[in-house]
């Protein structure tokens, strides 16, 4: 390669973007959750800018009868107001001088490459994961209250308690399940949701992968059959760093499906802009990506906040 010719804006892209594909790959780790769990946020899209969303339900359970005469008292059902979800940008400039692309001194646009993917990998993370860290507080559902709250009312009118307190136990985990398993839906039946994962603090991992996934009971003399492990196998324990800043002490039980949403508007990409069109005689590795995460309704979570 010529000093004093710069090589194909094609070939240095693709040679970027796989530095940032590996490097993603390297973030894997078995027991953390981000924010494309599935589990974790219930996954969907966004066409616009801003996403708008409401709930439909009421009219309690089907009515029954003895014959072919169609019941009288015909569904009553209701719609919350309208939620609506702003869809953020993410965005990151990663300049890279145009001698260190001419000379081929890539180690350093290497390491920064790389340094940009974890960023990225954060940022991401950090905003999902607010929605459960604020979750007793200010992150708020379609009804106006915290997404874990004593308080809900859904669209049959019944008041709704997600919210439990108590530090992770075996005892308590069990009444957090129950909970979970008890709640009445948005049309204010008890629909039966299963736990299938449970999400803790970094610190808490250990704790909660203790009292889940042990083969006997945990911290018990008797031997016992460990409830969690024999009967939800599948059941995700799972954590993220990014809640340990508010709480070192809470954690959530979610079913397959519930009302924390990750809406994606555009998935991470890149591009790559030519040092010319720069006056600094820079390339400008451009990162960018819009999404949004938001609590929609309380169906399907239960959180506690960990307090005696």
């Amino acid at each position: 390669m010529h000093n004093d010719i710069a090589p194909s804006l094609i070939l240095v892209k693709t040679a970027l973007d796989k530095l940032l594909d590996e490097a993603t790959i390297e973030l894997a780790v078995v027991g953390k959750a981000t924010a494309k769990d599935e589990m974790v946020f219930t996954q969907d899209s966004a066409t616009n800018a801003a996403v708008v969303s409401s709930v439909i339900g009421g009219g309690g359970y089907f009515s029954s009868t003895l014959d072919d005469v169609a019941p009288t008292n015909e569904a009553n059902l209701s719609a919350a107001a309208q939620k609506t979800s702003l869809v953020l940008q993410f965005k990151k400039n990663l300049p890279i001088s145009r001698t260190f692309m001419a000379d081929q001194q890539l180690s350093a646009v290497s390491k920064a490459v790389r340094q940009q993917a974890l960023t990225w990998a954060a940022s991401q993370d950090r905003n999902a994961f607010s929605t459960y860290a604020l979750g007793f507080t200010t992150q708020l559902t379609i009804d106006g209250v915290a997404l874990f709250s004593n308080s809900h009312i859904n669209q049959n009118g019944d008041t709704v308690d997600n919210l439990e307190t108590g530090v992770l136990t075996d005892a308590n985990l069990n009444i957090v399940v129950n909970s979970l398993r008890t709640q009445l839906s948005q049309t204010g039946v008890v629909i039966g949701y299963e736990p299938k994962f449970i999400l803790t603090p970094s610190l808490l991992h250990q704790t909660g992968m203790t009292i889940a996934k042990s083969v006997l009971r945990a911290g018990g003399a008797n031997n016992d059959l460990n409830y969690f492990s024999e009967m939800y196998p599948g059941m995700k324990v799972v954590y993220s760093p990014f809640l340990d800043a508010t709480s070192t002490t809470a954690y959530f039980v979610g079913s397959q499906t519930h009302g924390v949403y990750r809406f994606e508007r555009e998935a991470f990409f890149t591009d790559l802009v030519d040092w010319k069109t720069n006056i600094n005689d820079q390339y400008m590795y451009k990162m960018r990506a819009r999404e949004v995460v938001d609590s929609i309704e309380y169906s399907g979570l239960v959180g506690s906040n960990g307090t005696v």
